[in-house]
Parts: C-alpha cells; sequence; structure tokens
C-alpha cells in the first residue's frame, strides 16, 4: 500500500508543479484557480488561512496579495518558518482556542478582506463520523469568518457533499451576496471536498 501510494505521487502533476514553483503543498493550485475564477483575492489584501499547515495555500495567496498586504496562517500544528515576509503563522486549534482576538492583534484591529478555511479533521475511514467533522470545521470556520471579514469580503470554505451542506448554504447566502459550489481541478479525483465561496459580504 505505501509502494502504490509514493507511485501515485510520483505521477501526480500538481505534486511535482507545487515542488518545481516553491509551494508547499499541492493546495497552492485550489486558491490560485479560485482567485482566477472568482477574483477572490486581490493585491494588497489581508488573507486569513484556518488549517494552513503546511503552508502551500497562505504561500499561494502571499503571492497574490503582494508585499503592501498580509496573509495569517493558523493552524494546530507548528509551522516551518515561512521565508514570505508577509506570512505571519499562528499556531491555534480553531476548535479550541479563542482565534478572533489573536488574529485582530497581528491587523491592529481591522477586518480582514478573505478568509479562507483549507481545515480538515483527522479522519478514521467512516464517512458519516468524517463528514460530521468536517462540517464542524467549515461552521466554526464560518462563525470565525462572521467576526473578522468585513463588508464586502470574501470567503472560501472547505467542505463535503452531504445532507447538511444544503443548510450550510443557506446560512452562507445570509452572510454574503454570491454563493457558490467550486470542485478545483488539482483536487484528487477520488476526493468528495469542495469549497464553498462566498463573494460581498453583506
Amino acid at each position: 500500500m505505501p509502494g502504490r501510494w509514493l507511485a501515485e505521487a510520483r505521477r501526480d502533476y500538481y505534486r511535482r508543479r507545487a515542488r518545481e514553483e516553491g509551494f508547499r503543498s499541492r493546495a497552492a493550485y485550489k486558491l490560485l484557480e479560485a482567485v482566477e475564477r472568482f477574483r477572490l483575492i486581490r493585491r494588497g489584501d489581508i488573507v486569513v488561512e484556518l488549517g494552513a499547515w503546511p503552508g502551500g495555500m497562505s504561500q499561494a495567496a502571499s503571492r497574490v496579495v503582494g508585499p503592501q498586504g498580509l496573509v495569517i496562517a493558523v493552524d494546530r500544528r507548528e509551522f516551518r518558518s515561512f521565508e514570505e515576509s508577509n506570512i505571519v503563522a499562528l499556531q491555534l486549534d480553531i476548535l479550541e482556542d479563542e482565534v478572533i482576538d489573536p488574529i485582530l492583534d497581528i491587523t491592529g484591529g481591522k477586518m480582514v478582506d478573505v478568509l479562507v478555511s483549507d481545515a480538515s479533521p483527522r479522519f478514521i475511514g467512516v464517512r458519516d463520523v468524517d463528514v460530521a467533522r468536517q462540517i464542524e470545521l467549515t461552521l466554526r470556520s464560518m462563525e470565525i469568518a462572521e467576526g473578522i471579514v468585513r463588508r464586502g469580503g470574501n470567503v472560501m470554505l472547505k467542505a463535503f457533499e452531504c445532507e447538511d451542506l444544503r443548510e450550510v448554504e443557506a446560512r452562507l447566502r445570509e452572510m454574503f451576496g454570491k454563493v457558490r459550489r467550486f470542485i478545483p481541478r488539482s483536487s484528487r479525483k477520488t476526493s468528495s471536498e469542495l469549497y464553498l465561496i462566498g463573494l460581498g459580504r453583506l
């Protein structure tokens, strides 16, 4: 089994591309595609990423926002130091720790332009349990977004296809002018993950 996984990884175009282009993970391309399709992030933005380890998406965001922008990468795991000067790392568990105040301490109290959540639970292989844990993280990310995303700002939240997803989308529509489902080209074909895009906070 490990040998098969390694063989698949070697064939994985996005893994190879990430290594060649200096990204820590293939997740960078999920974010870059969302930027291209939805204008999710713009130059100079303040971006928060939840569940950011190992940092590929945060690196992609840092390139989009440029030196005038800021990316705050949040994860319960400790990050390897970033070379990018516009990335600040926070080691926090979004389900257990207070998250909003530490983020606003970094921004000087300024609300952020975009919140991205790529947070995933530790999967156990039981679909109902795994999906329930993922939805819990999606809802917690929405709660954090309510506290830090400015009016007119955007979100991108990882989720799984399930019965509860319509309810999550309905809540997002109360917060954002447009809500879209997004399945990146770089997602694994065997994955049921998708992202909810919320544009233009009301």
